[in-house]
Formats: structure tokens, C-alpha cells, sequence
């Protein structure tokens, strides 16, 4: 995806309250804290995305999308998100915490500039799900502006996957941990019945439903007004872990493409970090990979 940042426009339209602003700085669709822990937590200090793993980067999507005052809206949601839940989870995934309004304000935020973000650049909706699209824009709009209390049916879900340590399926993919722990990406799904962003935190995975008729195939993974986080026992549908399998796969065929200039870039950075690395949350997904993989061949 395009970053907007190469071109200045003089005036813009937020894509959030419709004011027009004077565009200073780009707006980043996943917060910037989740890139940054990212890095922090890699060996390489680097990344690299999607077709473009090639290209290494320090930071993630941005555009010109938001006026200052729905920008400073969204900061403050990112901001106590970011540690009240995020940093201490990453450090410790048993990490348990009571949380307030703020919980739904910051998973709206994120769901909805995947939605906004993607509208006009994904043409497979085209038809299917159109009205449920525009609907839940506005729905999270006017969440967000303060305009209604609630979301409805539209509902958050967030999930924190670490990690798998034991699976009876036989279809796992091999860098199952390395996606759960270390991907940040977005997408909006979309079948013929349901439609849901998708806005991969590193661990965890916030869900914005968009058309979801069967609302029963999650449990203890709703975003209430209040709450605690985790919840203890939750679930998902199993649409959602042939999607997570299938970008497994994705990913690997991604990571199969770097050339052998980039490796062995990779391969220095290794050499010249060798103390971080058995520290780094890359080695220890690395070694839940194949910790999981010796239990499936057992």
C-alpha cells in the first residue's frame, strides 16, 4: 500500500469529523507504539512488509488522513491503551488488567481507520457487503465524535494469541508462533456472509465486525465499555483460523522470496547482535516453532 507522506496537499477533508485542515503530518492506520515495539523487540531493529520484503523499514503505514484534533483524539486512546494494556501484556502474556472506556475508544479507532484507510482500495467487496460498509463507517464515526454510546452490532474483539505450545490439528503451519508474536498487518476479510477488519497488533488481534450474522462464534472476546482483559476462556470461529493459516502461509512464501543480498544483510545484523538475540521475542518464536514442531512429529 501507497504511504501518503510524498505529497503535500495545501488543504484536506479528515476523513473522520469531515473538517478541512491544513495538512502537517501523516496519521499512521496501525499506532505508531505497535511499530515501535516491533523494532524494539527484533534483532535486526528493522522491518520488512508484505511483497516488499526486499525493503527494509522503520516504519509502518501512514497518510494524510486526520485533522490535529481527531489526531490528538486518537493519541490519547493509543496512549493509555499502550500501557495499560499492550506493553504489559508484550512482557508478560499473564498479564491480567481491569479496563475502562478506553478499551472500545482505542479498538474503534484502530478498526475504523482499517475500514476508512482500505474503502476505495480494495475492490472485492464490490457489491457484497457495500451498505454493511458504509454503515459501520458511520456507526464508528459517530462512536468515535461522541454523537451515540454504543456500536451495536458492530462489535470489537480482541484476542491475544502469543503463541501455540500444543495443537491437534495437522494442517499448523510451520511459523505459526513467528506469525502470532512478531506480524503487524491489516486487511478487511470478506466472504459471502460476513465481513470483519482484521489489525494484527504483534500478539493480539483486534476483530471490527462489519456483517457477522452469528455473533455466538465468539466468546469472552468481546470489547465492552468495561471489563478485564483477557478473559479467561474465549473463542473464535473457525473462519477466523483458516484466515490466520492462510496468512501463515502467506507469510512464509513472502519470506522464501528475500533475495540472498537481504539475507545476508540479515545475517550480519544476527552476528553483530549475537547478546540481544537469545533475548529477543524473534528467537523465542523461533523456538516455539520448533518446540511445536517436534510435538506434532512425535
Amino acid at each position: 500500500m501507497a504511504q501518503g507522506e510524498d505529497f503535500m496537499p495545501s488543504e484536506r477533508q479528515c476523513a473522520l469529523c469531515k473538517a478541512q485542515y491544513e495538512p502537517r503530518e501523516v496519521s499512521h492506520i496501525v499506532p505508531k507504539f505497535v511499530y515501535k515495539w516491533l523494532k524494539s523487540t527484533s534483532v535486526t531493529k528493522v522491518m520488512r512488509f508484505g511483497p516488499e520484503m526486499n525493503k527494509r523499514v522503520q516504519d509502518g503505514i501512514k497518510d494524510y488522513f486526520l485533522c490535529e484534533a481527531c489526531e490528538d483524539r486518537f493519541g490519547k486512546y493509543e496512549a493509555t491503551f499502550a500501557s495499560e494494556i499492550f506493553h504489559p501484556f508484550t512482557k508478560n502474556n499473564s498479564h491480567v488488567k481491569s479496563y475502562g472506556d478506553f478499551m472500545l475508544q482505542f479498538a474503534v479507532s484502530v478498526s475504523w481507520r482499517v475500514l476508512a484507510y482500505n474503502k476505495h482500495r480494495l475492490h472485492h467487496f464490490r457489491g457484497r457487503h457495500a451498505e454493511a460498509v458504509d454503515a459501520t463507517l458511520k456507526v464508528w464515526s459517530d462512536y468515535l465524535l461522541g454523537r451515540c454510546d454504543g456500536i451495536g452490532t458492530h462489535e470489537m474483539h480482541l484476542l491475544p494469541l502469543c503463541g501455540i505450545v500444543e495443537c491437534s490439528s495437522s494442517n499448523v503451519p510451520e511459523n505459526i508462533n513467528r506469525y502470532l508474536r512478531r506480524v503487524v498487518e491489516i486487511d478487511v476479510v470478506v466472504s459471502d456472509k460476513t465481513a470483519f477488519t482484521y489489525a494484527k497488533l504483534g500478539p493480539l488481534i483486534l476483530i471490527g465486525l462489519i456483517a457477522y450474522p452469528d455473533l455466538f462464534h465468539w466468546e469472552g472476546t468481546k470489547i465492552s465499555s468495561a471489563g478485564v482483559f483477557p478473559s479467561k476462556d474465549f473463542g473464535a470461529s473457525s473462519q477466523l483460523q483458516d484466515y490466520i493459516f492462510s496468512r501463515c502461509n502467506r507469510f512464509a512464501e513472502l519470506e522464501a522470496g528475500i533475495s540472498e543480498r537481504q539475507l545476508q544483510k540479515i545475517k550480519v545484523s544476527y552476528e553483530q547482535n549475537m547478546d540481544e538475540l537469545e533475548q529477543s521475542d524473534t528467537y523465542k518464536a523461533l523456538l516455539m516453532d520448533l518446540e511445536l514442531a517436534k510435538k506434532l512429529k512425535a
